[in-house]
């Protein structure tokens, strides 16, 4: 691992080879980020997931490409509508280990199977 890559830099890409790997989807995407990198900011793994989306979006054409550029931006809203629940019930909110907790305790959408 290249030490002077940013973990959101290696985030985003772990993002887009998920999604476009044909293996992954954007539901999923959130859970691996937050376990992958477990002490990152909350954030970090929402702006990845859009980052994601976006590149996706501008820089391929497919209906397909498409379809999982939408799909990612709306699996990051609901990202960031799952920061705000944790904010309103005064639950710690910092990292994405507070998110993978949140999700085990109030909220298993993202959690697999």
């Amino acid at each position: 691992m290249n030490p002077s890559v940013l973990p959101v830099d290696q985030m985003i890409e772990a993002a887009l080879q998920h999604l476009l790997s044909g293996h992954g989807e954007a539901r999923g995407l959130a859970h691996l980020l937050a376990t992958r990198w477990p002490d990152q900011p909350v954030l970090e793994v929402i702006f990845a997931m859009t980052c994601a989306a976006s590149t996706i979006e501008t820089e391929l054409a497919s209906p397909r490409d498409r379809e999982i550029a939408i799909e990612t931006w709306r699996m990051a809203a609901l990202l960031a509508v799952d920061l705000y629940g944790m904010r309103h019930r005064d639950l710690p909110a910092v990292t994405a280990a507070d998110l993978l907790a949140y999700w085990q305790q109030h909220d298993g959408f993202f959690l697999p199977g």
